[in-house]
């Protein structure tokens, strides 16, 4: 094999500046500005304030693009790892209980334990092993996370306060006379939704209905007509924030960030270093690194919550690679340690933990992205999104069209679980009890479970085998 086509078969670096483009450029300010309206509906999926989606995004974007090999993958916040952390940490409960400040800590907390963790794995060499996930596990965890992301999500673009109102008025059943928690409760508030339509305030549902029909028919006509992908979300984020201003909405809107506290210049680095390390909210040693450990019940039980953290992340990102892979390949222990550099950054922000982003990654790819400048390029354009100027703009923008994005997004998986539909014999067993543990209990939990029921039935898995076997002679 000669140097020209040995170079061609390798990862594409960032240092590799022959390798940059305007493509990358224009690519990285369109995945930027496309994305705003998913940054602020993935951080109210994971218990944020919607303007944190935006000020929170940037780093992680600038670490990963330094690691990554791949010009068109985009890391951040997603409804997976929003609706992860959400649910392992209990996010609700302890929000109600402590107040967003106290919840922002712990999940930056939570975040900075699964960047360890990836880091870990990837010296480890833990990257392969992915290749060994059973399908039907896989298949079952996706529609069981397709389902509690909905269910996240459904009280918000039915009820002006959203989730709130509903739990107000939906009673829980007891269980040994203790409710419903986790994802059971969030199964059972669904169907009592859904059963109950007249409870749902009719402007929220408006908006919610003509986001999802501009989200869902729109794409196709969109990129049709422009060839560039993720308009639709923004045109229907316009056309919703438009429609509350007339009619004077009385729903949640996203709201303005509260003004920054003033430096006291304490550790003073100069003007420079402030600027540089203003998007640190805190850092590492200043977490309540204690504290969270504790409240997820010690630390054998934190540390195997961010390495199962860790592992189904790094799904996310051979999925997207397999929709949208490196013209020279990409080595998985490099990604998955990007992986990890990406959410010890979105921590210090004050962030959930990153992950691989499918709709981001293939806007970067039909722009023209073709190293990871691109990443480069959008994190520091998202970081000047976050400026009090945009931010003004987005503060009017109804909650309800950012749940209607969100389950735009989630639909389709749940209409037609295509990959578990595919499966036979124990394999069904297995891809639907993962499916049903992923809702009735969180991601993390589901996904053991569904581990463990593999490994149940593998003696049948033989069995069947073994008989086509003989069958064939």
């Amino acid at each position: 094999v000669n140097s020209k086509d040995r170079s061609a078969a390798m990862p594409r670096y960032i240092t590799e500046w022959r390798s940059w483009s305007l493509g990358d450029v224009v690519a990285g300010v369109t995945v930027a500005v496309t994305s705003l309206p998913q940054y602020i509906a993935y951080a109210e999926l994971a218990g944020l304030a919607g303007y944190r989606g935006i000020s929170t995004t940037g780093p992680p974007l600038v670490g990963f693009a330094f690691l990554t090999g791949s010009p068109c993958l985009c890391m951040g916040v997603t409804s997976i790892t929003s609706l992860m952390s959400f649910a392992d940490l209990r996010g609700a409960e302890y929000k109600e209980v402590h107040g967003e400040e106290a919840w922002v800590d712990l999940l930056g907390t939570y975040a900075v334990f699964v960047g360890i963790a990836s880091l870990l794995l990837a010296l480890l060499g833990a990257a392969r092993l992915v290749a060994f996930i059973p399908k039907p596990v896989t298949a079952g965890w996706k529609l069981g996370f397709a389902l509690t992301a909905f269910a996240a999500q459904a009280p918000g673009a039915a009820f002006a306060a959203g989730a709130s109102r509903l739990k107000k008025i939906c009673i829980l059943p007891k269980i040994r006379d203790a409710p419903l928690s986790g994802g059971a409760a969030a199964m059972y508030r669904l169907g009592w939704m859904a059963a109950h339509p007249h409870s749902w305030d009719p402007a929220v549902v408006m908006l919610s209905v003509l986001t999802l029909v501009i989200v869902l028919h729109g794409k196709s006509v969109f990129q049709r007509a422009l060839g560039v992908p993720g308009l639709e979300v923004i045109v229907a984020t316009i056309v919703g924030t438009l429609l509350a201003l007339r009619v004077d909405y009385a729903g949640d809107v996203v709201g303005m960030a509260p003004p920054a506290p003033s430096s006291s210049g304490e550790g003073g680095g100069g003007t420079g270093v402030a600027m540089l390390t203003s998007w640190v909210r805190r850092w590492p040693w200043e977490m309540p690194v204690a504290f969270t450990a504790e409240y997820m019940g010690g630390w054998p039980w934190a540390i195997a919550s961010a390495l199962a953290f860790a592992s189904v992340d790094f799904l996310a990102i051979l999925s997207v690679e397999a929709e949208t892979p490196a013209p020279g390949g990409s080595a998985p222990g490099r990604e998955l340690a990007g992986q990890g550099l990406g959410c010890v950054l979105s921590g210090m922000a004050g962030s959930a933990p990153v992950g691989g982003s499918l709709t981001r990654s293939m806007v970067a790819g039909m722009t023209g992205a073709s190293s990871p400048l691109m990443g480069l390029v959008c994190g520091v354009t998202t970081v000047c999104l976050g400026f009090p100027q945009v931010a003004m703009v987005l503060a009017h923008t109804p909650k309800s069209v950012l749940a209607a994005t969100v389950l735009a997004a989630v639909l389709p998986a749940v209409a037609r679980p295509k990959d578990l539909l595919k499966l036979g014999g124990s394999d069904t067993m297995v891809g639907w009890g993962t499916a049903v543990a992923t809702c009735a209990t969180d991601p993390t939990k589901g996904f053991g479970i569904g581990l463990v029921l593999y490994a149940a039935t593998y003696p049948a898995r033989r069995l069947t085998a073994k008989s086509k076997l003989e069958k064939k002679e």
